[in-house]
């Protein structure tokens, strides 16, 4: 009975599968929503909405950038990506000791389409030339720095079930259109955006295999 019992266990522990997924950027983020139902994010922008927005640039200029801000302070909530997957298919509980860590790591981020281009040196990423200060002039945003932290504690598995680590948080984007002119001439356009987290934070989700 006793060697019966020690191959349940094994069976048990056989039969749990560990998951580690993880998201490159805000744009791969799993999900956004916004407060506003009418903001939305750049890589949603139709055709219709880069031409409406660019009408909205009516002044020309000698040399440079004109920026329209379509979607300004909007505030979101995330989940950015699935830390750890944990299935345990088995007859036994399973207590599985987890650590997690953040990095030292900008919470502010930006995407560009079109003739506004990014500037990236390492984790560095700016809009290239002059349009990244006049983006920046044109909003309200900041830069923050999160410190490394540890986190251990201990997940109850049960039979049947799976738990899963997800990133959540809430943040601000920006974006909206440019239009570059040349002896008022204008000769490049394109979409910019920027994405600032706010606050970051873990859920521990347990559910039924079906």
């Amino acid at each position: 009975m006793k060697k019966l019992g020690i191959i349940l266990l094994l069976c048990g522990l056989l039969s749990v599968s560990i998951f580690m997924v993880k998201a490159e950027s805000y744009i791969n983020y799993q999900e956004i929503i916004f407060d506003n139902d009418e903001a939305f994010l750049l890589k949603n922008y139709s055709d219709d909405d880069y031409s409406d927005n660019y009408k909205e640039i009516k002044k020309k200029k000698f040399m440079g950038w004109r920026i329209n801000v379509v979607n300004g302070n909007e505030p979101v909530e995330f989940v950015s990506e699935t830390k750890l997957k944990i299935y345990n298919n088995g007859f036994s509980t399973i207590k599985h000791n987890i650590n997690l860590e953040t990095k030292e790591e900008t919470s502010y981020q930006i995407s560009a389409t079109g003739g506004i281009k990014l500037n990236v040196k390492g984790d560095v990423k700016k809009f290239k030339g002059a349009v990244d200060a006049d983006i920046k002039a044109s909003i309200s945003y900041s830069k923050l720095t999160t410190s490394k932290e540890s986190y251990e504690f201990q997940i109850i598995v049960d039979p049947k079930t799976y738990v899963k680590i997800i990133t959540r948080g809430t943040g601000e984007v920006n974006n909206g259109v440019g239009k570059y002119y040349f002896f008022w001439i204008n000769t490049k356009e394109g979409g910019w955006e920027t994405f600032t987290v706010q606050t970051e934070y873990y859920e521990i989700i347990k559910e039924r295999i079906r």
